[in-house]
């Protein structure tokens, strides 16, 4: 009798498993599930703040402000934040940083009751720094945290089932939320107190995490806090494969700034979209933002990761054309539709790629320096979006220009890849049982 066990079969059972794999690890599931519940909430809240903000002043540059405190507290804050991340119990601080943020968000449609010496708009900008501050915390703990949580050969599966998690969550909420908040108008703040729910919720479930999650590190005491920060830069300059993702990062940063600053006030100023119309085009990238993760949950491993970061970017830059150009609805989905497959494009294999790279007593640090360089850049992204959009009295030409350089960056990018020959400077995985195996195997009988 002879058995024949061949390579393609193994691993295509290896990858049917990848999402019930990293969901059988019980403290990465409760992780999940916490993420689950939390985004379902953010997802209605996003909506309601971008519309709440939008009526109360109407202008393109208050939307850009209101982006700029949402995302200006990472630039303050996650350089020290990953020295914490790589020192304190993660668990606690994603836990201190869900209640945080289910106590402020609540507060934030109250703000038309609060005090009159400051403008409404002022209270909101300032709860939504503090809401993002506890962001600023939260992100780099999780994604600090995962490889803790799951094998390593099992990293693209669980930062896949995490952004397919987001993208279904976005595809499935944003109708029935803009619905839902086109109902709640003026005020949105049963959108806000769901959102605040959820984040209890998360909470709970993190804290039932029985995995330790405090870094091993013996020479915090002896380190100052801004030597252990240049610490992780270092680290980062002396990775060749880091400093390229760091630089590509920085460079996309900007086009991101701009194209985050005037989302709003391009659908539903220019193009005249209602809540329930945006929630629709939401939903159109969250859908191939989906499919997207469906596909890489599928890999083991990612090959040539680097191109399809620099890919992302050229997509990107394509689909920002294609809505500038759109007309109507159904081409505003359409176009949305690729961005949404870009953030999985650029999210997953950069994630894996740094949890790969980076030993576990700094990966706080790096993935916290990453927020801080891409979100410096950001922001003034941010701030040239809304400048530009006042002075010409659109939000067109800004956009087009953030579509010109996305192009222009990526098209960089994959020459500075092919000439330094990048790809070969990645470390070499450590094959898989099943290729170690001889591909026939026969059992001889007497």
């Amino acid at each position: 009798m002879t058995e024949v066990v061949t390579v393609e079969s193994t691993e295509e059972q290896i990858e049917v498993k990848g999402f019930r794999a990293v969901l059988g690890h019980r403290d990465f599931s409760r992780l999940w599930s916490g993420q689950l519940v939390s985004n379902i909430g953010t997802a209605i809240s996003s909506l309601a703040l971008m519309f709440y903000a939008y009526h109360l002043t109407g202008s393109a540059m208050a939307m850009a402000i209101l982006a700029i405190v949402q995302t200006i507290p990472v630039v303050i804050f996650a350089g020290f934040v990953g020295v914490y991340v790589d020192q304190w119990n993660r668990k606690k601080i994603m836990v201190a940083s869900d209640i945080v943020r289910a106590i402020v968000i609540i507060f934030i449609p109250l703000t038309i009751y609060f005090p009159s010496f400051l403008p409404t708009i002022y209270w909101v900008y300032l709860l939504t720094f503090i809401y993002a501050s506890a962001n600023a915390w939260f992100f780099p703990a999780r994604s600090a945290s995962i490889p803790n949580l799951v094998e390593r050969d099992e990293l693209v599966a669980a930062n896949s089932l995490s952004q397919m998690t987001f993208q279904v969550v976005q595809l499935v909420v944003p109708p029935v939320g803009g619905i839902l908040v086109a109902l709640l108008a003026p005020d949105y703040f049963l959108a806000f107190a769901i959102t605040s729910m959820t984040f209890a919720f998360s909470a709970i479930a993190l804290q039932g995490i029985k995995t330790n999650l405090i870094p091993t590190r013996t020479d915090l005491d002896k380190e100052s806090l801004r030597s252990q920060i240049i610490q992780g830069g270092r680290y980062v300059v002396g990775n060749s494969i880091l400093s390229f993702l760091f630089v590509f990062a920085m460079l996309l940063a900007g086009s991101s700034g701009i194209l985050n600053a005037l989302l709003m006030p391009y659908f539903e100023g220019e193009l005249g979209l209602g809540a329930a119309q945006i929630g629709l085009v939401l939903s159109a990238g969250a859908a191939s933002g989906a499919v997207t993760a469906i596909y890489f949950s599928r890999k083991k491993e990612i090959e040539k990761p680097l191109f399809i970061v620099t890919a992302a970017g050229l997509v990107a830059g394509i689909a920002v054309f294609a809505v500038v150009l759109a007309y109507d609805l159904v081409t505003v989905m359409f176009s949305w539709a690729l961005i949404g497959s870009v953030d999985v494009m650029l999210s997953i294999p950069l994630t894996v790629l740094m949890q790969e790279l980076v030993d576990d007593e700094l990966r706080g640090r790096v993935f916290a320096l990453l927020s801080v360089v891409f979100h410096a850049v950001q922001v003034i992204g941010m701030g040239i979006g809304g400048v530009w959009a006042e002075a010409v009295g659109s939000t067109g030409p800004p956009l087009i220009g953030a579509a010109i350089a996305l192009v222009i960056v990526s098209l960089i990018g994959f020459a500075a890849i092919s000439r330094f020959k990048l790809h070969s400077l990645l470390p070499q995985k450590q094959k898989e049982s099943v290729e170690k195996e001889t591909v026939v195997h026969a059992e001889a009988h007497a």
